[in-house]
């Protein structure tokens, strides 16, 4: 039986503000969305975002374990369904320099992936040829009837 899928919230604005506030001064991140949701990138990769009222960051398997000490935890869309190097932001990180750090750290363990593969651009197919639209036959006259 499927599992069912979990209801999604908006983040709290004022999560966003603070999101946005931690993000490091770089030109090559880019702040996009994922899943209607603010997320960071550099070189193509995630590596935070936020989920409803929750902050996740992409750490290494040392960083991972360190910061389950820190009271992080792997962050799970789905109850059992952990999201592979991304932990959970402890909710009382989720403000200020400490927010900042985690991010930071983030980014840091990001700067080692390789860069994501820019995929080709898919040809355009040509448009298809319009059939000549068929001339109509002007309507027969009709007979007056008596």
């Amino acid at each position: 039986m499927p599992r069912p899928m979990p209801k999604f919230t908006k983040t709290p604005a004022e999560m966003v503000e603070a999101f946005v506030a931690a993000t490091p001064a770089r030109r090559d991140i880019e702040r996009r969305t994922m899943f209607g949701y603010p997320a960071l990138f550099v070189n193509g990769k995630m590596f935070a975002f936020t989920f409803g009222a929750r902050i996740a960051v992409r750490l290494s398997e040392a960083a991972r374990a360190k910061a389950g000490k820190a009271g992080a935890r792997p962050f799970e869309v789905m109850p059992g369904r952990a999201m592979g190097e991304y932990v959970e932001v402890p909710a009382t990180d989720t403000k200020g320099t400490a927010l900042r750090k985690w991010i930071a750290d983030g980014l840091t363990y990001a700067d080692t992936l390789p860069a994501k593969a820019k995929k080709p651009a898919a040809k355009k197919k040509p448009a298809a040829k319009k059939k000549p639209a068929a001339k109509k036959k002007p309507a027969a006259k009709k007979k007056p009837t008596k």
